[in-house]
């Protein structure tokens, strides 16, 4: 989907800190906040941010569903808001720069408006719309085991 260096490594940053050690009982959530993490650029610096809304709550329906320790699940909320607080003040000063969202974001091989129109973005989008209307379950939108490495829409 969507990638982008600077944006994903600053908002991505403090989750994959750490991306080299070995998976620990309390990082067993990495994948998921990795994907929250991308989800700001993926999503709302494009200007989508209802369907970015919608995925991290898939995200978060999702690892409250898994076998974590509560512990971990804890974690893994208060990660999430930690993450919502910097992607705000990175996003704040996405739109102060360029006068708004911009139009093309770094990194990206094509403008927002043209990744909104792809296929992959649109099957993407009608499925989070299904989620949001209770037509689909959060498996529909994370179908990733919650032992993944990696997880993406």
């Amino acid at each position: 989907m969507l990638r982008g260096v600077w944006f994903l490594v600053v908002l991505a940053a403090p989750v994959l800190a750490a991306a080299d050690e070995p998976a620990k009982p309390v990082d067993a959530t990495r994948a998921f906040e990795a994907a929250y993490a991308a989800s700001f650029y993926e999503f709302d610096a494009c200007g989508d941010g209802l369907s970015g809304r919608n995925y991290r709550r898939a995200l978060s329906e999702k690892v409250a569903q898994c076998p974590f320790p509560a512990d971990v699940k804890q974690r893994f909320v208060q990660r999430a808001a930690a993450q919502r607080r910097k992607s705000a003040t990175a996003m704040a000063k996405l739109i102060e720069d360029n006068g708004g969202l911009p139009v093309r974001l770094e990194g990206m091989a094509r403008t927002c408006r043209e990744q909104s129109e792809t296929p992959e973005y649109q099957a993407i989008r009608a499925r989070l719309d299904a989620f949001s209307a209770g037509k689909i379950s959060v498996d529909g939108v994370v179908p990733a085991a919650c032992d993944a490495s990696e997880i993406s829409p």
